[in-house]
This record gives structure tokens, sequence and C-alpha cells, in this order.
């Protein structure tokens, strides 16, 4: 009992069988492994420069990494300046009101730190814009978002305001932007005036004020598969934060 006895005829199939075990042992090592799949969940602002450059941070990492995760990228409204007149507010202006003349100063002259961090991300932010309402724009990308353009669409909202100066409270830019990206220009700004648009808009805003967030970029990543396992901060982190980030959670997906 426990050993087979092998005739002439089964002899002589053995090294065929050998050759077909190596054949499917080398084409199931030569499979590609499954990716572990991230959510990247991110509170920001189209106002908000720091989120920018967090962004830029976040998409160096995600291609350092590519090879292994694969990325689930989502963004949610904030707003840092609710009450900015419709017409907006001239940067200078709304620098000094808010941070004084010295500090105003130094941002619209390139040597505060918010520049010189956009800088060694290639980011020049541009002094000459209106500070202005983005509701339109946290709208636009919730509609970007279905279609699955939102995380490029928020990289030309930023470039639009930031490095262009453009004003993105305003319906004929938007109209371009939007079509930048791929999207149906009439039907994404038809959301601007959609009552259920405009209800989910406003429910994401409420959300950061329930999860008590008061700062953008706030980041909440997890693994796609089980959310219970995450990791949440606050701030434009270095690359090297990303990518210890998403090693350890790959540590945890193994426990």
């Amino acid at each position: 009992r426990g050993f087979i006895l092998l005739s002439k005829t089964n002899r002589s199939l053995l090294p065929r069988i050998a050759r077909s075990l190596s054949v499917a042992s080398a084409m199931e090592s030569s499979q590609p492994k499954p990716k572990l799949q991230i959510s990247v969940d991110i509170t920001s602002d189209v106002a908000c420069p720091w989120c920018w450059i967090g962004k830029r941070h976040l998409d160096a990492a995600v291609q350092k990494l590519s090879q292994d995760f694969e990325f689930n990228i989502h963004w949610k409204p904030f707003l840092l300046n609710p009450h900015v007149p419709e017409e907006g507010v001239p940067l200078a202006d709304y620098l000094r009101h808010k941070f004084g003349q010295q500090a105003a100063e130094r941002f619209l002259t390139g040597q505060s730190p918010i520049a010189q961090h956009g800088q060694a991300v290639g980011i020049t932010f541009n002094p000459s814009r209106l500070v202005v309402p983005t509701r339109k724009s946290h709208i636009l990308l919730d509609y970007a978002a279905k279609e699955g353009k939102q995380h490029e669409l928020q990289e030309v909202i930023f470039r639009a305001y930031f490095a262009e100066g453009r004003n993105v409270n305003d319906d004929v830019i938007l109209r371009e932007l939007v079509s930048e990206v791929g999207l149906d220009a009439d039907r994404a700004l038809a959301a601007l005036g959609d009552s259920e648009a405009i209800h989910h808009y406003e429910e994401g805003v409420k959300e950061a004020q329930r999860n008590a967030v008061t700062g953008v970029p706030h980041f909440e990543i997890s693994l796609s598969d089980n959310p219970s396992i995450r990791q949440q901060f606050s701030g434009a982190q270095p690359i090297d934060t990303f990518v210890s980030i998403f090693n350890r959670l790959r540590m945890l997906a193994k426990v």
C-alpha cells in the first residue's frame, strides 16, 4: 500500500509527464502577479496650492510603484474660501487681508515655502490671478469621476488656475478645460444646474466637516478590498512618505 507499480508502458510516459509538469510550472511562474489594489481618497480644494503640490508628490509615488500596485484615486470637495464673491478677489488683496503684507510679498515674489516647493515639482504659481469660488469646479470634478476622468481633470484645473491664472469660475473657461480631457462639454456643464449633482457636491462638503477635516490636502489611503486597513494624514507630504505608506499597506495585506 502506498506504492504504484509501473508497467513498461507507464515508465515510458514518465519523461513526457515530467516535461509537461515543467512547462506548466514555467507558465505559472511567468504569469504576472495580481497588483495590490489601493484606494486613495483626497479631500481638497481647487484653490489650495498645497493640494497641487501634494498631487504631484502622489503622482510621482504612484509612477514609482506602478508595477506592484493599482491605484484608485478619488477627489472630494472642500471649501477654503466659502464666502469669496462670484467675481473673485485679486490674489494680492486676498493674501494681504488674510496673511499680512510681509507674507503676501514673499508669496507674490516667489520667496515663500509654497513657491519653492512648487518649483521643486515643476510648478510656477502665477501671482496675477483672482481668488474665485470653486463650487463649479467641484461639481465638474464629481461629473468627471463618473466618466473616469477626475484625476486628469483635477490636474488640468490646477494648472489653469495656479499656473495660467485663469478664472475657473467662468463657464467659458470651464468648457475648454473639460473638453481638454475628452469630456462632452455640454453634458458636463449641464451638471452645474442639475439638482442631483449640486446635492452630491454639497453632501461632499458636509462629509469633510463631519470627518473633522480642517486642513487640506487630506489623504485617506486604504486597501481597496479591506478599507479598515488604512492610513490618513494631512498636508503635501514628500514622495517618500507616500511610498512608505503604500509599502506598509502591502505588508499589512499579507498579515
